[in-house]
């Protein structure tokens, strides 16, 4: 039996159709669901971006004018997959946590950050620090001090990264916490 060429056609364009629509619509939840208002509607968020530290940031009070937003910090933006699977995995993880803590409390926050604290600095590390090098590039940047141009060659070769030196730009240290 013989398929006909219009229906191979038709379930070719049905296929595109669908894919493309598929990948706009998860860029436009994408987008929506990595800006600083979504992010800060939860609880333990809204303590973060009212945190002194945070707003005195150089990523959150500048001469430049250029604020980032959570998403451009904590998901890469290497390719459509990679930001999909980290925005699902990572927002999945912290719907499960405002849902199974009491955050309110500030030891439990206090206890589930500096957890959130680690494991988000390994993640950076694994990732070789990709988000801070989608808006910063090493290869320009010209640190002031003999140590800090001695780090930044290291970086250029490998084996450290930004967040190895840098934590805690943004947000205060975990240990810092308020109580």
């Amino acid at each position: 039996m013989q398929v006909k060429r219009w229906v191979l056609v038709g379930l070719l364009l049905g296929s595109a159709t669908v894919g493309a629509v598929a990948i706009i619509a998860s860029d436009v939840i994408y987008h929506h669901t990595s800006s600083n208002a979504f992010c800060t509607s939860c609880h333990s968020m809204a303590i973060q971006a009212d945190d002194a530290h945070f707003k005195r940031s150089a990523h959150r009070s500048n001469s430049k004018g250029v604020l980032a937003s959570c998403g451009d910090c904590h998901i890469p933006k290497t390719n459509w997959f990679v930001e999909t699977y980290v925005k699902a995995t990572s927002g999945a993880r912290d719907v499960f946590s405002e849902l199974t803590h009491n955050f309110k409390d500030p030891k439990v926050w206090a206890a589930h950050r500096a957890k959130l604290t680690e494991e988000t600095q390994a993640r950076m590390r694994r990732w070789d620090s990709v988000t801070c090098r989608g808006c910063h590039d090493a290869n320009v940047i010209n640190p002031k001090s003999e140590d800090g141009r001695t780090s930044h060659a290291m970086l250029k070769q490998g084996g450290v990264t930004c967040v190895d030196c840098h934590a805690n730009l943004v947000h205060a240290p975990a240990a810092a916490a308020k109580d």
